[in-house]
């Protein structure tokens, strides 16, 4: 794999630079203290340059703007040093402090717009992305950037201005012979863009890897009761293994690397530092004190150059975290070409001549026409893969057909806001999905605490049959229902879903096998309750049990993509028709 080119590098640091704006003013104190730091660096080599003339008696270059009254005290050097050190302290406490604060400002801001906009993409973005990936993508890419923007530009800035601090130390003593040590810096630079490359390529395999590792043991712990009733403790074992050990290969490499860059750089300056020294002796003409210090400082740098050196493989990780990133934020929100209000729905839905694909040359709906009545009960039966769950997701405008219009009470949906459109619209999944707050939260989803109609949320719990359960609980309907309600039984999960759909009061609703989980009386007392429920309202069933919607005013009867059948369940059962055969093959069975 290709890298980035350095011009695509540039716009990284801008993005995230713009990011960092905001907090400027931390930036600044965190320069200044990172200046002032590096300053009392270079005033320390000083210092000790004007300690060696004052043994010799010899008179110093040394604070020539301090009054000679106070430099000739005894006590001076002493002071200095305190006084340097404090100072030195206040400035390295402002600017790791200061930028410590902008990175993780910058993070926070990150994340949150990340996970915002990750919210308004396309339902096709989440068709093509794992779990693992999306979550490793908010938490470890976002970490890295962390590494990116706090550590490595603070000691960017902190090493960095200790550098040139040093560098104006040594050319103040002798500008010449600091020339030759400047020169090997273009070595360096080419050994560390060298690294750059490889680190930048490697760390885009460790993000995938990081993703597998993290999607599969998401995956696994959602699902353990299936794993271990099916005995797949071993297979799990085996994929989570395989995964973790890829993210050790590539994590092995990226050390081997970068543990090998720092050395090398090191032997480079010693080489550096060794031809210095031996021109030094050859051609220092200055005092001994002025050699001594010239060496000290020159011998003092190395070290910042090491850490400037060793957080090259920390920014290639935070830069290959923040492409990822960027390329995730880049990618258009779900279009929403509405911008009109449905009024007071009657409820009339129609789909005119509507053809869709998920893949291309597979069309899961082929000039699909259907028009429901207002306030009709209407069954969308089927064999898997013949369209029922695409049209509930055509009507909710997860996607847009590809030709076509469908249209509510004679609105073209597409004319409508997504919001507006979706207030309208209450679904039910066979696969109920809760979250990890109360049954109260979970019953009113969508609104806040503050808006919640508290007797309207009991009301949907009463008209749902999960009233008594409810009540039964330890805090009633503040219990929180646990990850994924898992301190429900399965049964009781699918009343609150259906209470949260009764709560919305939307004229439209969509049920996808809403009574799937329940036992025979309960599911007995669910079809009373949505008897009531759809007076005045245009419910969707998607139907995989025919003896749920045998009451239905109308069952449309789909195969591959294509109406083949509409009528009502007597109607259909003496056309002897797929219908027919349908509910044979599940009475059989």
């Amino acid at each position: 794999m290709s890298t980035l080119p350095d011009a695509h590098n540039t716009q990284l640091y801008r993005r995230l630079l713009r990011f960092a704006y905001r907090y400027r003013n931390y930036f600044i104190i965190s320069l200044i203290g990172f200046a002032v730091f590096a300053g009392m660096e270079a005033s320390m080599a000083m210092t000790a340059e004007f300690f060696l003339d004052r043994l010799e008696k010899r008179e110093t270059e040394s604070f020539k703007f301090i009054p000679r009254e106070i430099t000739n005290s005894l006590y001076f050097v002493p002071c200095a040093i305190i006084f340097l050190a404090v100072i030195r302290g206040i400035g390295a406490y402002l600017g790791n402090f200061y930028m410590s604060r902008v990175g993780l400002g910058v993070v926070n801001d990150l994340r949150k717009q990340v996970f915002s906009h990750m919210l308004n993409l396309p339902q096709k973005f989440y068709d093509d992305k794992n779990s693992g990936e999306l979550v490793s993508l908010i938490i470890y890419n976002i970490e890295q950037v962390t590494g990116s923007v706090t550590r490595a530009v603070k000691s960017l800035f902190q090493d960095g201005m200790q550098v040139i601090a040093y560098l104006a130390v040594l050319l103040y003593f002798n500008w010449k012979l600091t020339l030759v040590f400047i020169a090997v810096i273009p070595l360096l630079a080419g050994l560390i863009y060298l690294a750059s490359r490889y680190f930048r390529r490697v760390s885009r395999k460790i993000q995938h890897a990081v993703g597998r590792v993290t999607h599969i043991a998401t995956e696994t712990f959602q699902g353990i009761k299936l794993v271990k009733s099916y005995n797949g403790e071993n297979y799990e074992n085996r994929r989570f293994h395989q995964a973790s050990d890829e993210n050790l290969h590539f994590g092995t490499k990226f050390e081997r690397v970068n543990a090998a860059q720092t050395p090398v750089l090191h032997i480079v300056i010693a080489f550096a530092l060794a031809t210095l020294f031996l021109l030094v002796l050859i051609f220092w003409d200055d005092t001994a004190s002025r050699a001594v210090v010239f060496a000290s400082v020159a011998g003092m740098i190395a070290k910042p150059f090491r850490n400037l050196s060793s957080i090259n493989s920390i920014i290639q990780r935070g830069l290959a975290a923040a492409e990822t990133i960027f390329s995730t934020l880049d990618l258009p929100s779900a279009t929403d070409t509405g911008s009109k209000q449905l009024g007071a729905v009657k409820g009339e839905i129609a789909f005119n001549q509507v053809n869709f694909s998920y893949q291309p040359e597979q069309p899961a709906l082929r000039s699909l026409s259907l028009k429901i009545e207002p306030g009709q009960t209407v069954a969308l039966v089927g064999a898997s893969g013949s369209g029922k769950t695409t049209i509930a997701s055509l009507l909710l405008r997860f996607y847009d057909p590809q030709q076509g219009s469908i249209t509510i009470d004679g609105q073209d949906i597409n004319s409508v806001s997504l919001k507006n459109l979706r207030d309208n619209i209450a679904l039910v999944n066979q696969q109920t999905i809760l979250f990890n707050d109360s049954v109260l939260a979970n019953i009113a989803y969508g609104c806040d605490k503050s808006e919640i109609d508290l007797a309207a949320a009991e009301t949907a719990a009463r008209n749902a049959y999960a009233e008594h359960f409810i009540r039964d609980l330890d805090k009633g309907i503040y219990t929180d229902v646990g990850e994924a309600g898992d301190r429900l039984s399965g049964g009781q999960r699918q009343r609150i879903a259906i209470a949260r759909a009764l709560y919305k009061n939307a004229p439209i609703l969509i049920l996808d096998e809403a009574t799937s989980a329940l036992d025979n009386e309960s599911e007995k007392q669910i079809q009373l309750a949505l008897e009531n429920l759809k007076e005045g309202r245009t419910t969707l069933v998607i139907a995989h049990r025919l003896s749920t919607i045998e009451n239905a005013d109308k069952i449309v009867v789909l195969d591959k993509g294509e109406v083949v059948e509409i009528g009502d369940h007597k109607t259909l059962l003496a056309q002897q028709g797929h219908y027919a055969k349908l509910h044979q093959s599940q009475h059989q069975a």
